[in-house]
């Protein structure tokens, strides 16, 4: 098995996360707040991938979930007040719904995380005969603020957007290489398994498109590059399928409809070869 060193990129990324996690935590220790280990536990949990443009995204999906999470828990706080009894059947449900979240978008499961740690705050402060359950709530959420804002400082005016820029580089090189191959075999390959790789290989890189519009802060010749080759990989693969199809088709169709699927590839190629000089960019490797 090929053995490939990680990026001069990549590397620096892990020492931008080792630092972020380091100030972090120096800040909930100098802040000496009850609540303070939130903001290291906030600014660990959004940069859990390496890539900038994600964490971005994540750390996003994290405030609007946070503050879905909190009016939900405040309006079960007030529920509960009076119904302390349903406090086991409304866990239950959340238990349930928790499990639906984690297959979905992550805000949704940030926001049932959220409900379901203040729930269980509150079942520790039964009966409610203070302020304490809604103080909790509040003093989470300016945790949480505190923690996705420093990252999002740091990200963006000490690390800026080379990271985001470079790495959204790399993807793209790699994605339109496998493109390339899928293009100079396509003649001779089955057609349905090929299209199938191709899409599972692409869909980190269309994940990474998606979420780099907030990591590069704006439109620049490296998206719009990456964008261009996104929409060749989606015809390539369209056009692996329609070259298995052709496999079901009368003996003389397959070959007209063969012939027609080589002259797009063709073309696909020459696009795809003038996109990526587009993508260039002088950074060491």
């Amino acid at each position: 098995m090929e053995f490939k060193m990680p990026s001069l990129n990549f590397k620096n990324r892990i020492l931008q996360v080792v630092g972020l996690i380091v100030l972090s935590l120096l800040v909930a220790q100098v802040l000496q707040w009850d609540q303070g280990l939130w903001v290291a536990v906030s600014v660990t949990a959004i940069i859990g991938p390496f890539s900038a443009s994600l964490t971005i995204e994540k750390s996003r999906n994290r405030i609007i979930g946070t503050i879905a999470g909190l009016l939900i828990a405040t309006v079960l706080e007030i529920f509960l007040r009076y119904n302390n009894q349903l406090v086991f059947l409304v866990g239950i449900i959340l238990a349930y719904v928790l499990g639906f979240a984690v297959q979905q978008n992550y805000r949704y499961f940030i926001m049932v995380v959220t409900v379901a740690i203040c729930l269980n705050f509150e079942y520790m402060n039964l009966p409610f005969t203070s302020f304490e359950p809604i103080s909790f709530l509040i003093a989470r959420f300016m945790a949480v603020l505190a923690g996705i804002t420093l990252f999002l400082f740091i990200q963006k005016y000490v690390y800026g957007v080379r990271n985001a820029r470079v790495e959204l580089v790399e993807s793209t090189q790699k994605i339109a290489a496998s493109i390339s191959k899928n293009l100079f075999q396509l003649s001779t390959l089955a057609g349905v398994d090929q299209a199938m790789a191709l899409k599972a290989e692409s869909e980190s890189f269309e994940e990474l498109l998606s979420a780099s519009g907030y990591g590069l802060g704006g439109p620049c010749n490296e998206l719009r590059a990456a964008n261009r080759i996104n929409r060749v990989q989606q015809r390539v693969i369209s056009l692996l399928l329609d070259l298995s199809y052709a496999q079901q088709e009368p003996v003389e169709m397959q070959a007209k409809i063969k012939s027609t699927i080589q002259r797009r590839a063709l073309k696909l190629n020459n696009a795809l070869s003038k996109f990526t000089q587009i993508t260039s960019l002088n950074y060491r490797t």
